[in-house]
């Protein structure tokens, strides 16, 4: 197919990439190539999977589309098999609910997992993110439960030391995390919005009361419920003072 590398072009990157230069280097070097091949290939198929169902195809269309069933097509296209970046997800209008703040959020998180040397943003990731913007509705209802936003950081990056080397490229969104924003959105329908903030993803990162990041928060008094309240009264807050 015109455009993809051919053989020569991949052995060509292989003998670059086999550093002694013998044989054993170059089967080596040429797993890591396939690898990264494999990679990318099922990266692009969960691209186009995300983007079929943010356009409202459903699961079971795609099942019936490759002969197999619903269930079937959404063990095959499970989200985290794919490891798809944030940018990869908002070309593909997967995050079309998300407001700007709350994408900006997700994007500065990536950059905590790359200070972190961290492989995947995870929940952790996504709460120091929230706290880098103090000028949203998710800081004030954490500051509604006189939360210390200081004290809560330094719990977070306690978890995981930070490296000075960082991690090379845009990392993929984690299972955790993309569990926390598919809970965010359902916390958004149950409050009737049609839109997911900051203080949707606050909700999220409460749910699962065994992740670490939620003991966290309910360490310093962000408990699911509490938090859930301090939500609703800062945005009725908000609504009341426009």
């Amino acid at each position: 197919m015109p455009g993809l590398p051919d053989l020569p072009t991949l052995i060509a990157e292989v003998d670059s990439r086999a550093v002694g230069g013998g044989a054993l280097d170059r089967i080596a070097a040429a797993e890591r190539v396939a690898d990264e091949l494999n990679g990318l290939g099922t990266r692009l198929i969960g691209y186009f999977v995300e983007q079929a169902r943010a356009e409202g195809v459903s699961w079971s269309e795609i099942g019936t589309h490759l002969g197999i069933s619903r269930q079937a097509a959404q063990q095959r296209y499970a989200p985290p098999r794919f490891q798809l970046t944030v940018s990869d997800l908002v070309n593909a209008g997967a995050l079309v609910r998300l407001t700007g703040r709350t994408r900006d959020a997700l994007a500065r998180a990536e950059g905590h997992a790359a200070r972190l040397d961290n492989a995947t943003v995870d929940p952790q990731h996504l709460l120091l993110a929230i706290l880098d913007d103090t000028d949203t509705l998710a800081i004030q209802a954490l500051d509604r439960l006189d939360v210390d936003r200081d004290a809560l950081r330094a719990a977070l990056t306690a978890a995981a030391a930070p490296s000075t080397s960082g991690a090379a490229g845009p990392l993929p969104l984690g299972a955790a995390a993309r569990r926390v924003l598919e809970t965010a959105t359902t916390q958004a329908l149950k409050l009737s919005h049609n839109y997911v903030g900051t203080e949707h993803l606050l909700l999220g990162l409460t749910h699962t009361q065994r992740d670490t990041v939620a003991q966290v928060l309910a360490n310093h008094g962000a408990t699911r419920d509490r938090t859930r309240d301090a939500v609703r009264d800062t945005l009725n807050a908000y609504l009341q003072g426009r």
